[in-house]
Formats: C-alpha cells, sequence, structure tokens
C-alpha cells in the first residue's frame, strides 16, 4: 500500500485494475489486485483504518494491492477523479456529495466512514466562551476558504449567520492557530480533528462548543461511479471488509493502533496525550457504529441534514436518499469474524514490543 502525499497531480490518467479472470486461484503478490482511492487525508490518525488494514495484513489476505492518493490542496473536485477514471473510490464529506449531486454526477454513497462528522468549532480550554451562541461577534479561523460553508452550517443549528462573526482564513499550522488564539487575534477555530491536534501538540488545550446536533452528519463516506459498481464490486468489497477490520481493531486493541498510529504519523503523536485523545475522538466518536452494521448508509440522516444545505445554497433541492444511497456493499464488507481481527493483532504486538505505546 502506498501514501502519496502532496495533492492530487500525482494521480495518473489510468487507473490499472487487474480484474482479469484468475482471481479464484492463489494470489501471489504480482498478482493482486489493485485499487486507487482519494483521501482528504492519508496515513491521519483521524482516519486510521487505512493505515491499520494495511499494518495488520488485512488487505494482503483479501489480494489487494490498494493505494491511497492525497488530495492535498487541490481545487478540483475530489468527484472528477472519479469521473476521469484515476481512482476507484473518493471519500466525500456530505457537502461535496451534494455539490456532486447538483452537478449531475452518476455517484452513489456505498459506506459511512464518519457517521458523526469531525469538522467542530473550538476555542482554548481556558475561553470565556461556553457555547456556540456567544460566538457572535467574535473572530472565528479558518484553515482554508472551504470551512467557511461548514462554519455557516453549524451557525445555523444556534440561529446565527456568517454575518454575526468575523471570519479569518488563518490555516492549518499546529503552532501558528495555536498562537493565534492566545495572543487573541481569532476567539475560536472552525476545522477538523487534525487541525486540533496540531493546536493541542502545540500546547493549547481546546474545548469543543460545537452542537451535538450539528455533528449528527456523515463526515465522510466512500463513494463510487454508478457506471462501475459491477466492474468493481468484488474488490470494492474485498477493501470495504478489509477496512472494517481496521476500524474495529481500536475497538479491540486501543494501545496497539495507537503504536501503529505512531508509526504512521510521528507528528500527531508528539505530544501523547493529543494523539490519544485524536484517536479517541475517531475510535469512538467519528467512526462509531451508530448503524446495526458498519458503514451502512443512513437514509433519515442524508435526508434531515439536507434542509441547512438548502437554506444555504449548497443543494439546489431536496434530493432522495434513495437515489444516491447503495448498501448493497454492506453485508460482505462486515462478513468478518471479531477473532480474525483480534488474531492479527496479538500478532502485530508480539512483533513489534519495542514500539508499543505505554
Amino acid at each position: 500500500m502506498k501514501y502519496q502525499w502532496g495533492n492530487s497531480r500525482v494521480l495518473s490518467a489510468v487507473a490499472a485494475l487487474g480484474l482479469a479472470a484468475g482471481l479464484s486461484a492463489p494470489l501471489h503478490a504480482q498478482e493482486l489486485t489493485k485499487l486507487r482511492i482519494l483521501a482528504p487525508n492519508v496515513a491521519a490518525t483521524s482516519t486510521y483504518a487505512a493505515f491499520v488494514a494495511k499494518e495488520l495484513g488485512f488487505y494482503a489476505d483479501e489480494g489487494l494491492d490498494v493505494t491511497f492518493e492525497s488530495g492535498g490542496d487541490t481545487s478540483v473536485p475530489f468527484v472528477a477523479f472519479l469521473a476521469n477514471g484515476d481512482v476507484d473510490l473518493t471519500m466525500l464529506d456530505s457537502a461535496q456529495v451534494f455539490q456532486a449531486l447538483n452537478a449531475g454526477q452518476p455517484i452513489s454513497v456505498i459506506y459511512e466512514v464518519m457517521q458523526y462528522a469531525p469538522d467542530r468549532i473550538s476555542v482554548p480550554a481556558d475561553s470565556s466562551i461556553q457555547n456556540l451562541t456567544e460566538i457572535k461577534g467574535k473572530t472565528v479561523g479558518l484553515a482554508s476558504d472551504r470551512d467557511q460553508a461548514t462554519l455557516q452550517m453549524m451557525l445555523d443549528f444556534v440561529g446565527l449567520t456568517i454575518d454575526d462573526v468575523k471570519t479569518a482564513v488563518v490555516g492549518d499550522s499546529g503552532p501558528i492557530l495555536a498562537k493565534a488564539l492566545r495572543d487573541g487575534t481569532i476567539d475560536a477555530f472552525a476545522g477538523g480533528g487534525n487541525d486540533t491536534n496540531g493546536v493541542e501538540s502545540a500546547g493549547l488545550a481546546l474545548r469543543n462548543i460545537t452542537p451535538s446536533a450539528a455533528s449528527e452528519n456523515p463526515g465522510n463516506s466512500f463513494v463510487i461511479l454508478n457506471s462501475r459498481k459491477e466492474e468493481l464490486r468484488e474488490p470494492v468489497t474485498k477493501f470495504l471488509r478489509a477496512y472494517s477490520k481496521g476500524n474495529n481493531a481500536a475497538l479491540l486493541g486501543y494501545k496497539i493502533v495507537a503504536s501503529i498510529a505512531k508509526k504512521y504519523r510521528p507528528d500527531q503523536f508528539e505530544n501523547l496525550p493529543a494523539g490519544y485523545k485524536l484517536l479517541n475522538t475517531a475510535a469512538y466518536e467519528t467512526t462509531l457504529v451508530r448503524t446495526r452494521l458498519r458503514g451502512e448508509p443512513q437514509p433519515d440522516v442524508w435526508a434531515n441534514i439536507q434542509p441547512p444545505y438548502i437554506k444555504l445554497g449548497e443543494l439546489k433541492e431536496f434530493i432522495d436518499p434513495a437515489t444516491f444511497l447503495d448498501d448493497s456493499y454492506i453485508a460482505g464488507a462486515n462478513d468478518y469474524k471479531t477473532s480474525e481481527v483480534k488474531e492479527a493483532l496479538v500478532k502485530w504486538r508480539d512483533a513489534n514490543k519495542d514500539i508499543l505505546l505505554p
């Protein structure tokens, strides 16, 4: 599994899939089926399942060679890389899904990675601001212009608009954000878990003031082109099964997964408590299963989140979730035994005692 850093210019024009006859025969390394997946954060603790599945051998067990491409700071919509055949799956947040549907893109959400949105508005732990209603008249820092839509959505939940606050794009550098919050340049920060980890790693404790209702939103989901569903059904189902096992691993062997996360993202564990907090949020909040089966698309949730998007102009009109949600991959994605994950965790632990975290 290769991790491509930087923006999406690293994507080639051709996605080799290797779906020739013979998948039923024993697979050797050179016969692994290739999948290319575009994600906003490559090898990030917030989406730890991606590298945990690799590290514990789950992709190899499924006969897959998985490459995660990083979207980086590209302004090109992620769905464009699906349409061009550059990638086989992409991870989109709900706003990006609706933008693609608005544009008439024939896509389906097949697996909810995060059933609780990772985006949040944070203030310093010692701030006098206790809830989001008190943000009126204050300055909110944004990692990028793209975070303004998320901020608008959150403010709408407490009856405020973007005109009720001041905004400033301050980037996502942890030390810079921490300084801006300490010296009062900004009063709060709108960003994801990786951004808040950067701030706390720089030594500034944060407090989340996001209304819980605003977070009841599929934060990230795997999306596929409708025209490729059957062509990719077997390898994609195998990938989702490996990914599900990777997610489940943190609930079965938390310290082992934390050790793996530190191996892949040592920068997010320079401050060990901050690293643990990031993993804890991912495992027990954003990716925690809120459905009978992991990853199962939720029509009611996708229906409930549309009114704010329509109000803010992010969505032209209501779209029936039945037209873009496809749960036909979910049974296969959950077709494994818990013992398989436990055995892989023990095997990794015994082979990596020198890097196990306390």
